[in-house]
């Protein structure tokens, strides 16, 4: 009896042991990647995510609208956020290149922080008037620069069943970078928690653009009312 807790405590320390290098080892790589080129730290980000949430996580994603993001040279997607595995799930499902403009608090995550920033993520604290202006500037240059961004525009989580409103601010953005506003509907991210370590399914629709010229002559305030009413209506069952 005694041997075979003994090979349960070596097993259990091996397995922390392969954890803590794989940690080491990915660190290491995206220090690496700071000098490297936007495009290989894209491609290494995205295997990452393509290994990891569905071992993690144990979600599996089923994205409908991709093919609207093709071939469009400036992007800003607007997703209703209910999880923390909302980010997670479009990384895993959104095989395009894009950023994240998320709250201050992810910079001070080891790896994440350090992750997100490899893939031009700008993190703002929306207690600092000064600070959120910068991170608006930053992320509206990303999205000129051909980079797609996604923003939450109830600007936090909203518990499933409530409703949370969608932020005038958060389109400055895309307005300003003359960029198409892609509605984004994520419909089960709260049942990963509830699911796990069971495989969860997240459905996620991406819907045709709110281009340029659609929103021309509206005020921040009106397309934030437009996208989201598109964004809900199938959470409405609509």
């Amino acid at each position: 009896m005694a041997n075979i807790w003994l090979w349960v405590l070596w097993a259990f320390l091996a397995f922390l042991a392969v954890i803590l290098i794989f940690v080491l080892w990915l660190n290491l790589r995206f220090i690496q990647l700071d000098r490297k080129s936007q495009d290989e730290r894209n491609r290494f980000i995205s295997w990452v995510t393509g290994f990891l949430i569905p071992l993690i996580f144990r979600i599996r994603v089923n994205a409908k609208g991709l093919e609207y993001l093709n071939g469009v040279e400036r992007a800003a997607l607007f997703p209703n956020h209910q999880s923390l595995m909302d980010i997670p799930v479009l990384l895993s499902g959104v095989k395009r290149p894009h950023g994240y403009v998320a709250k201050k608090e992810l910079d001070h995550i080891f790896l994440i922080s350090r992750g997100m920033k490899l893939i031009r993520c700008e993190f703002m604290d929306r207690k600092d008037p000064r600070q959120s202006v910068r991170t608006i500037s930053n992320a509206t240059k990303t999205v000129k620069e051909g980079h797609m961004m996604v923003i939450f525009p109830e600007g936090t989580r909203v518990v499933r069943g409530e409703e949370g409103l969608f932020k005038a601010g958060s389109f400055k953005i895309a307005q300003k970078a003359g960029a198409d506003i892609f509605p984004v509907t994520i419909f089960n991210t709260p049942e990963v928690s509830k699911r796990w370590p069971r495989m969860t399914t997240v459905d996620v629709q991406i819907h045709p653009p709110v281009t340029p010229e659609e929103y021309a002559g509206l005020s921040t305030a009106e397309i934030a009312k437009k996208v989201e009413a598109i964004v809900k209506n199938p959470l409405r069952g609509n």
